[in-house]
């Protein structure tokens, strides 16, 4: 159909249509008939002449033929260059000379979505936080009568018994397990008070220097880019301790031990803010699990091999300080790790 649509509605219609300044198009059934300047940049279409015999199930799915869905619902748009879009979709009956015609507006739904996301995340995540802390609290104390117990019988039983070597193990596996608690408690509590001036590069050197002995580190290439002058923040150090010893070993593990680890620490004072990058050369992270990478006991490593609990604790460290975690693809492949912490908390 050509653009004799024009004469097919009132003109008072068309001069109400004309003001719509979202993605906007007239069709029947089936066909797309009339569109403003808005859907054939939204749809990457050159001119108004190409939208002539082009269906409505190619700018939008699901599309009916048979049946015009009216009212509003969210769709999926398909751009001509292969890339898709959420979209909400308001459609309205039209009366014209010859029939019946329909208009729909469209609006790129897609950053509201992925706020949307983040936001029920966050949620999500706090939730399973104050669950964490709870179930933590109720193992907390039958470990430390373990422990106890654990440690009485040590002491009653001679050295060169060999039931003392089956306790000692108890000993370092409830020992292990109370860590464990621990971190679930700091991932569900409120913002500690004991903040003091922190200095973020002292607290990368020092964690290290933990780790540098360690097999994991053997055969990996660490590469320290500091700002000297970087501003110092107030935090509680000992989580800022913990926070950045989790991402030095969740790089360590992700490179398998061999790999480039890079830590770049810098300022944007224009917005007051610190930044950290743990960056390696690991296989990266997938889509799919970025949007889960910092919950509680998600892990991508083999049974056995990890709690699933590192990431969720930096994250909830990196919360309790107003600062913000995430994780992206490094430039030929690897993952980076940043965390942004205010420097006037």
């Amino acid at each position: 159909m050509n653009l004799n649509i024009l004469d097919l509605l009132p003109n008072e219609i068309m001069e109400c249509w004309k003001e719509i300044q979202d993605p906007a198009v007239i069709h029947n059934e089936r066909m797309a008939l009339y569109a403003n300047d808005s859907f054939l940049e939204l749809f990457g279409i050159n001119r108004l002449e190409e939208l002539n015999s082009r269906e409505m199930g190619e700018f939008i799915s699901p599309w009916s033929p048979f049946h015009v869905r009216a009212g509003m619902r969210e769709a999926m748009g398909r751009r001509r260059d292969g890339d898709n879009m959420d979209v909400m979709v308001v459609t309205s009956p039209l009366t014209a000379k010859d029939g019946l015609l329909y208009s729909t507006i469209l609006q790129d739904i897609g950053q509201q979505k992925s706020w949307e996301e983040k936001v029920l995340q966050g949620e999500r995540l706090a939730a399973m936080g104050k669950l964490a802390g709870e179930i933590a609290h109720e193992i907390n104390n039958p470990l430390g009568g373990i422990l106890l117990y654990a440690n009485l019988l040590k002491d009653d039983i001679c050295h060169d018994s060999v039931a003392l070597e089956n306790i000692s193990k108890i000993v370092k596996l409830a020992t292990r397990c109370r860590i464990i608690a621990k971190g679930l408690l700091n991932f569900g509590r409120t913002p500690s008070q004991s903040c003091m001036t922190v200095d973020l590069n002292q607290v990368i050197r020092e964690m290290f220097s933990l780790l540098e002995d360690h097999k994991m580190f053997r055969d990996v290439d660490v590469r320290m880019d500091l700002q000297a002058d970087l501003p110092h923040i107030m935090a509680d150090k000992g989580q800022m301790e913990q926070a950045m010893l989790n991402l030095m070993v969740n790089a360590g593990e992700a490179m398998d031990g061999e790999g480039v680890m890079t830590i770049r620490s810098y300022s944007l004072r224009a917005e007051r803010r610190v930044c950290v990058a743990v960056q390696d050369t690991g296989p990266g992270v997938d889509d799919e699990i970025k949007t889960r990478i910092f919950e509680p006991f998600f892990s991508t490593k083999p049974f056995g091999k990890g709690t699933g609990l590192g990431l969720s604790i930096t994250y909830g460290i990196v919360q309790r300080h107003r600062g913000r975690i995430t994780v992206e693809d490094a430039p030929g492949g690897g993952a980076i790790f940043m965390i942004t912490l205010p420097a006037d908390i």
